[in-house]
């Protein structure tokens, strides 16, 4: 059995993979949510600026004094890919490193090696001004909380791009990569908007089907790409799906939110996989079909509230604040979660489990409440 530090802006996932993997684990991430902490021998807390982990995280770690077999990286390197290499003097550092990451995040060099790669995206500006149609992007964040439409004219200011905007459906793929091959896990159709804004990342169905002849120039493509830039454990890329194709968005070096909706689709789970195809053995693992459809959705807090103590949730609610917590509006109240038969009952489903959700607290539109305690 291995012992592992996971750190990422929501360990949830990748610790309950862990686990479910025979390991154990210690945690950082911003929420310490109570069912992560169930999770871990140990949780820190570690706050991230606009989705980022800061100069103190290499110091909560040295804190932690944990002799772990590696460090597993999710969300919240993306623009301190820096952080990365200084993880290394602690344990090794399973997936992508500092420099690949930064080429997938920094969009000059996203563009650049997608040209080499051969592979279709959605046009990118960084300097001048946008053209009207484009959304502006902040550099190296995620979540989609920081995606506006840009004005007509505006000129793009230094840590901001602007990108085409691609009409069409919102998918997202998530893949295995050794460095030179890649294996997809699952497509899943995306669902942005809430509360939070109206791309903030809400709601991933599994299995969203795609035309065979796309899927096999999927696969060519994420050969290519996972080459190109050196990509090697999970990863996630982002497109849209049109009437005559798909369009590449961008490249998420590192396990995404859709782990969850895929553990069992490989032999041993996800986490053991992201370690394996991260140390070469990308065709040692073994992918197993599943006909059940699975679905998430964040629930936004559309008030500000406070968490009371004896919260009894559902056992279909995932990243759970603790008791006393206070949630700001806007802000991620907990996740919820759905299975079934095809994509369009688990969307119901979702919604439904959200809107039972915002009845627990009180939250429904019509009846909001500024603090909201439930013990």
């Amino acid at each position: 059995m291995s012992h592992w530090l996971i750190i990422s802006g929501n360990a949830h996932a990748l610790a309950r993979s862990c686990v479910r993997a025979g390991h154990t684990c210690d945690v950082i991430d911003p929420y310490g949510d109570c069912d992560t902490a169930a999770l871990a021998r140990q949780v820190v807390r570690a706050d991230t600026h606009d989705g980022s982990f800061d100069d103190d995280l290499p110091g909560r770690i040295a804190a932690m004094a944990g002799s772990w077999s590696g460090i597993v990286t999710g969300s919240g390197f993306e623009r301190r890919p820096d952080l990365l290499d200084a993880l290394r003097r602690y344990a090794p550092v399973v997936g992508n490193d500092a420099r690949t990451t930064r080429r997938c995040k920094k969009p000059a060099d996203l563009s650049d090696g997608l040209r080499r790669a051969a592979v279709a995206f959605a046009p990118i500006a960084i300097t001048g001004r946008a053209a009207d149609g484009w959304l502006m992007k902040h550099v190296g964040a995620c979540g989609g909380l920081h995606v506006r439409p840009a004005q007509s004219g505006e000129l793009i200011s230094a840590g901001w791009y602007a990108q085409h905007r691609v009409a069409g459906v919102p998918a997202s793929v998530l893949f295995l990569a050794d460095g030179e091959d890649a294996r997809i896990v699952g497509i899943s159709r995306q669902r942005p908007g809430s509360v939070a804004g109206p791309y903030a990342w809400c709601e991933a169905v599994s299995d969203l089907p795609m035309d065979d002849t796309w899927r096999m120039a999927l696969a060519r493509d994420l050969d290519a790409i996972t080459r190109e830039f050196g990509l090697r454990g999970l990863n996630g890329l982002d497109l849209v799906l049109g009437e005559t194709g798909y369009t590449l968005l961008e490249i998420n070096p590192r396990p995404t939110a859709t782990l969850a909706l895929y553990d069992d689709r490989v032999e041993g789970g996800l986490f053991a996989a992201h370690i394996a195809a991260s140390q070469g053995r990308l065709a040692d693992l073994r992918l197993m079909p599943d006909r059940t459809v699975r679905g998430l959705r964040v629930v936004w807090a559309p008030d500000d509230m406070q968490i009371g103590h004896g919260v009894h949730w559902p056992a279909w609610c995932t990243d759970l604040p603790a008791g006393g917590s206070r949630i700001g509006r806007a802000q991620p109240l907990c996740t919820v979660h759905a299975a079934a038969a095809d994509p369009e009952a688990a969307r119901l489903l979702l919604r439904d489990r959200e809107r039972q959700m915002l009845d627990m607290f009180g939250l429904r539109s019509g009846r909001m409440m500024t603090t909201t305690v439930l013990s």
